[in-house]
């Protein structure tokens, strides 16, 4: 039986240019791959480099465009928030480009073990080198585009790289994974979310250093990153979120071809059901101003129910959710294993994953406003926001929403 171990991290090449698996100039490759994207995958699919050649002829020198050029921006022009200005301190803009360039070769490895391991739930075949190189040059465009890092008035130009990125990715899927042609889609929206929740977790981590040294210039107040974490993924729960994805875009698929537009297959709670989770009364005051919602279009469709309580000076809005036929994504994010914290003088956030769920906190103690959601299997949320509450209280009332039986509802 083959071997399915993705070979190791090699030390670079100190001479990558002389290895034939190499494309012959970089420059070329790249333009070949953003304006002629599909034959250049043709070429790409045949191509057999190692783990090395591909880093050290390849992935190095592109991912390192971003990271300088933020530090250069940063250092140089400036980062403006909320109407105030501040110069990265030089040793934070290269500690930052530092850590962001090591955390980003360690994103594509990490994305191309995803791509790989998960092949075979959309019928695809597993070759770890084939995954690499559609998470390599698939983010051909985000790396050139963020060069735009240099102003970063100007970084909507790298998000718009980075969505051009994302087509890229679709039509190298196919060839590389060899997928059928009714699993793209889903296959890369899976992909999406895992690559979104861990290049935020980089930003987290390079924000939190460069935060430092906002600190230490007496900048935007005293941000510092306490916590951040992202475990193993749970490949069993990826996939099986990847199966509710499948069965969505599936059902939308069949409503578009039909040409129906109407609500979605899906069972959806009953939104008044929904509705009588909540309790009556909240510390003594009753539950106001009632809103449900259910249906969808398109296959696509969630129900949902609310109330308010008015506590003396304070305002809670309580607000369960059945996320119907995009449980897949909330699933996909509770299966990445997210532990991430940060703080501040003013309040604090984090998202922990707790037995399959996630559990968002946010609190700000200037305007005593905070948020406590729990997602329970990517399918029942329960949220309470509220002003001028304690967490305790917006804990107690989550905690008190009886998920087992919402859930009981979609059966």
């Amino acid at each position: 039986m083959a071997d399915d171990t993705p070979p190791p991290i090699q030390a670079p090449d100190p001479n990558p240019n002389a290895n034939p698996q190499n494309p012959n100039n970089l420059i070329e490759r790249v333009q070949a791959i953003l304006l002629k994207p599909s034959p250049t995958w043709d070429v790409i699919e045949h191509e057999t480099p190692t783990v090395q050649q591909l880093y050290t002829s390849y992935i190095m020198p592109l991912a390192a465009i971003g990271p300088v050029a933020s530090a250069i921006g940063g250092v140089v022009f400036g980062i403006g928030v909320l109407g105030f200005s501040y110069h990265t301190p030089l040793v934070m803009a290269i500690v930052g480009a530092a850590v962001s360039y090591v955390l980003s070769l360690i994103l594509i490895y990490v994305v191309a073990l995803i791509i790989d391991a998960l092949a075979p739930s959309f019928n695809g075949q597993k070759n770890f080198i084939q995954a690499l190189k559609l998470a390599a040059y698939a983010s051909t465009a985000g790396w050139v585009g963020a060069i735009f890092g240099l102003l970063p008035a100007l970084g909507i130009l790298s998000l718009l790289a980075a969505l051009y990125g994302i087509y890229l990715f679709y039509l190298g899927l196919p060839k590389l994974m060899k997928s059928p042609a009714d699993k793209t889609v889903v296959y890369m929206i899976v992909i999406a979310v895992v690559y979104i929740v861990l290049a935020a977790i980089v930003g987290t981590i390079v924000g939190g250093i460069t935060s430092a040294g906002m600190m230490a210039t007496g900048g935007l107040g005293s941000l510092s990153l306490n916590n951040h974490a992202v475990v193993a993924p749970n490949i069993d729960k990826v996939e099986a979120a990847a199966s509710q994805m499948q069965v969505a875009a599936n059902q939308m698929a069949a409503q578009a071809s039909a040409g129906q537009t109407g609500q979605s297959t899906i069972k959806l709670a009953d939104a008044t059901a929904l509705l009588a989770l909540l309790p009556p009364t909240l510390n003594g005051a009753a539950r106001t101003d009632d809103n449900t919602s259910s249906g969808g279009a398109g296959g696509i469709a969630v129900s949902s129910a609310k109330g308010t309580y008015h506590i003396g000076d304070g305002t809670v809005n309580v607000t369960v959710t059945d996320m119907g036929s995009v449980a897949g994504i909330g699933a996909m994010a509770a299966a990445m294993n997210l532990n991430t914290s940060s703080s501040s003088a003013g309040g604090y956030e984090k998202v922990t994953t707790q037995n399959g769920h996630m559990v968002s906190e946010k609190w700000d103690s200037t305007t005593k406003h905070g948020e406590y959601t729990i997602v329970s299997d990517g399918r029942i949320s329960v949220e309470a926001d509220g002003d001028n509450v304690d967490m305790a209280t917006l804990k107690s009332v989550v905690s008190g929403i009886d998920i087992g039986h919402a859930k009981a509802l979609t059966q």
